[in-house]
């Protein structure tokens, strides 16, 4: 609403110029004065008539100086109100400029912070993640472990069980030592794929001392084998049963670590979104004081420069009243010097008149 205030001041001068008949376009003119106070003293014109004409052309140049007090101090008030109005604006586009340049430079240090630490907490995610899916891959490889080996245990019981049924009927003379051998066999082969071959062993001895005594049974050698496959049973359940107990270990320690696993995903993919959401307020609070500091900075370029040219014209305005002024002083002290002069002129007329009258009268 104040961005004509320059206009209004001009608009001003010329209203205060036109009522109060200030015309610049029509200078007094000193020379034609001094020329019309000669002519009359030349016709010997009364000194009033000659001292009316400098007493108009002062009493013109005070009326001027009068109308362009009045003029001045309307420039004045306006030149002032507009340089307050400015300094006010460019004072608070200042503000607001400097406020909103830290806040921005606020947001974008904490932008690139909160950019490095989703970074880092993207990186931990995608290596937690990809930990997890190791762990879930071995646990699956050994589960797929533990259950060929827990039906090897199995077989190999079985196995042991079945010698101990042959062995059984062996001793009541219905069994053949035929099936002891192909037991054997199968015995062998569960025994290496439980890596217990060491155990089995003795077994596989005594089987071989009875299957040379053939034709000939020691029932004591059949009691002494019985009581080798009974131990050999007891000694591979009880590495069943510490393998089943490993197993179970491994999958509690399985599952405690991909719960472990699960929370530090959890906890990294909340930190995430926390993150992001803090990005977007960040991005957001860059648009909103980039759009203020733009603003403001461009009032206070408008403002500057609308200042800087009210400055200039009231300048300009102070400028002309003084030297205006200093004018209008100097064709008063000059009309003073003149009315002295014509005062002067005037006295030494009469002072002449009279010593001729007086010497006409001597004369006389």
């Amino acid at each position: 609403m104040r961005l004509a205030l320059c206009l209004l001041v001009i608009l001003a001068v010329a209203s205060a110029t036109t009522k109060f008949n200030l015309d610049y376009s029509k200078k007094r003119s000193m020379t034609a004065v001094m020329a019309e106070v000669e002519a009359k003293l030349k016709n010997k014109s009364p000194l009033d008539a000659i001292l009316n004409v400098l007493r108009d052309f002062r009493d013109a140049v005070n009326t001027e100086q009068v109308n362009h007090d009045e003029i001045y101090n309307v420039q004045v008030t306006e030149c002032e109100s507009e340089d307050a109005f400015r300094r006010a604006e460019v004072t608070d586009a200042s503000n607001v400029l400097r406020d909103s340049t830290a806040a921005l430079n606020v947001a974008q240090t904490s932008k690139i912070r909160a950019t490095n630490q989703q970074e880092v907490n993207q990186q931990q995610y995608f290596s937690a993640q990809e930990h997890l899916n190791t762990v879930l891959s071995a646990a699956e490889t050994e589960a797929g472990y533990f259950k060929r080996r827990g039906r090897d245990y199995e077989d190999a019981l079985h196995a042991i069980d079945e010698a101990s049924d042959i062995l059984a009927t062996i001793y009541s003379g219905s069994g053949s030592f035929a099936e002891i051998s192909r037991v054997s066999k199968s015995m062998l082969q569960t025994a290496f794929n439980i890596k217990e071959t060491a155990k089995f062993a003795p077994v596989f001895y005594a089987f071989a001392q009875l299957a040379a005594q053939e034709g000939q049974l020691d029932e004591s050698a059949l009691e002494r084998v019985a009581q080798l496959l009974e131990t050999l049973r007891g000694n591979i359940q009880e590495a069943y049963n510490d393998f089943t107990e490993s197993n179970a270990v491994s999958v509690a320690a399985f599952n405690d670590q991909k719960d472990r696993l699960g929370q530090t995903i959890a906890r990294l993919e909340a930190q995430n979104e926390r993150l992001q959401n803090k990005l977007d307020s960040l991005n957001q609070q860059i648009g909103t004081q980039s759009a203020i500091a733009q603003t403001a900075s461009g009032k206070l370029q408008r403002n500057q420069q609308l200042w800087d040219q009210a400055q200039a014209l009231c300048a300009t305005f102070a400028n002309e009243y003084n030297y205006a002024t200093q004018a209008r002083r100097n064709e008063l002290q000059l009309v003073a010097e003149l009315e002295e002069m014509v005062e002067a002129r005037f006295n030494q007329v009469e002072d002449e008149n009279h010593e001729r009258n007086q010497r006409l009268a001597n004369q006389a």
